[in-house]
């Protein structure tokens, strides 16, 4: 087991660390991984999601072009995209990083780690909150923009130029804030669940797959739950 005082640095002294090529690296690879090699998947998925609610706003609710992608952006910016985003990251992230953290624990390399000095909070837990808090925001705003992009191509057909340029009289500040807001809360709260199931995981090759299994299920837990809180504060 590991000793308590490895998990008992302060927040601000982990991220105080990142000042360490080392921690740093980590933290770019976890970007990378998290959100980079999703960026196609969630363009695809979002020209998806905007062509399907505009045809269903238009067919059955006999909704106008211009009703039809206002309405859009409140659903997509409002909670279609941080939440299908924050989805999508615990699916992708949250098992591999209980599952790359279980496997450290079980072969040893955590209390190696310890023995060297090297605190486990600043070098495995910050880089990967971060990283998957920084992903989940940029995931969602390109999720969200891909689905207002694919409404206005369904909606408007060859005219999707003009449609694109009037997307500005739908999109507010303050929307776009709040998208990215929750979808970093909600990246947050997936990570650090997967972090815990990782790191509390028995030290044993076949607790792997059970973190894997705990933290998606967890992730999508905590996600929903912290999305009906933001629902009921709002």
């Amino acid at each position: 087991m590991l000793p308590l005082p490895a998990y008992s640095r302060t927040l601000l002294q982990s991220i105080a660390d990142l000042r360490r090529p080392a921690v740093r690296r980590v933290l770019f690879k976890q970007i990378y991984f998290t959100g980079v090699e999703a960026l196609l998947l969630i363009v695809l998925i979002g020209f998806s999601l905007g062509g399907i609610v505009v045809s269903q706003l238009h067919d059955q609710y006999g909704q106008s072009r211009e009703a039809s992608l206002r309405l859009l952006a409140d659903i997509s910016f409002g909670e279609l995209a941080p939440l299908f985003a924050a989805l999508l990251l615990v699916a992708r992230s949250s098992s591999a990083v209980a599952s790359e953290l279980a496997a450290m624990k079980a072969h040893g390399e955590l209390d190696s780690l310890v023995e060297m000095g090297i605190p486990l909070s600043s070098y495995l837990v910050v880089p990967r909150l971060l990283g998957m808090t920084i992903s989940s925001a940029a995931l969602a705003l390109y999720l969200s923009l891909s689905i207002m992009l694919g409404g206005a191509l369904l909606s408007s057909g060859w005219d999707v130029g003009y449609q694109v340029f009037q997307l500005d009289r739908f999109l507010r500040p303050g929307m776009i804030l709040l998208s990215v807001g929750k979808a970093a809360l909600f990246g947050f709260m997936a990570a650090a669940v997967a972090c815990r199931m990782g790191l509390v995981a028995r030290p044993y090759v076949t607790e792997i797959p059970k973190a894997s299994s705990r933290a998606v299920m967890r992730g999508m837990l905590a996600v929903f739950v912290t999305d009906f809180l933001c629902v009921l504060a709002s």
